[in-house]
């Protein structure tokens, strides 16, 4: 009679795990049928002149990501090395910015950095990158258009008075 109980039971609770897979698997088909993506749309800038070029590059954000990747690559177009003093160990930011023009985010808000003065030198034709990861729940409030990306290096020149880097910034394109 044990036995009889006891295959009963077993049955009873494979069956039940069975259910409730299937019951998880059907739930997961239906979120990925919801699926958001967000793309980076042109560069826009408002700044020709400077010393150095920046440039974004954005990888597509997809919505079961946990991050979007952000790199902030600087050049050194020039024939001669260039000399940035840095406030702190952050290099660069990077800001959200909503349709209104306020900040939503900043990649900085979350950091610490060193509190010392910093050179860097940037070799003719050389680059300075530095990645940033913009969290799923930040791009969660991304629900129209109009948002942009905008980058701030915080490096100053040791040399010139003149702007460092062009101002730059990218719209995010959501795509269902």
């Amino acid at each position: 009679m044990r036995k009889v109980l006891g295959a009963i039971s077993l049955l009873a609770l494979i069956g039940c795990t069975g259910g409730v897979n299937s019951d998880v698997q059907a739930n997961h088909a239906k979120q990925i049928n919801k699926k958001v993506i967000l793309t980076a749309g042109n560069e826009m800038q408002t700044m020709d002149e400077s010393l150095l070029h920046a440039k974004l590059e954005i990888s597509p954000y997809y919505q079961d990501a946990k991050s979007m990747a952000v790199e902030l690559i600087v050049t050194n177009s020039s024939s001669v090395g260039v000399d940035l003093q840095f406030n702190s160990g952050m290099l660069a930011d990077l800001l959200l910015i909503d349709p209104k023009g306020l900040k939503v985010w900043a990649w900085s808000d979350t950091m610490m950095f060193t509190q010392a003065l910093k050179q860097i030198r940037i070799g003719a034709g050389k680059s300075l990158k530095t990645q940033f990861n913009v969290p799923s729940d930040i791009l969660s409030k991304v629900d129209k258009r109009g948002f942009t990306l905008q980058p701030k290096f915080k490096g100053r020149s040791l040399e010139t008075n003149s702007p460092i880097v062009n101002d730059i910034s990218v719209e995010l394109r959501l795509d269902h």
